[in-house]
């Protein structure tokens, strides 16, 4: 079995979860929308989550200020 660094691994894990929540299954979300204004990283301050596309269900998550993470 050929082994991996864990860079790699971390690469690994990332992908595979772009690939979850890019595909139609149970369990998967995807942002369907966004408003508000965007700050200096270009994050917006509300974001639209659908669980599937075509289901008329959506979530509302707007963004709170912690300051810098890890903290």
């Amino acid at each position: 079995m050929k082994e991996i660094t864990d860079k790699e691994y971390d690469l690994f894990e990332k992908l595979k979860k772009i690939w979850f929540h890019s595909s139609e299954r149970s369990g998967s979300y995807f942002i369907c929308g966004e408003g508000g204004e965007h700050d200096a990283n270009g994050l917006p301050d509300i974001i639209l989550v659908c669980p599937l596309e075509g289901i008329n269900t959506t979530a509302i998550y707007r963004k709170e200020k912690v300051g810098r993470s890890g903290q």
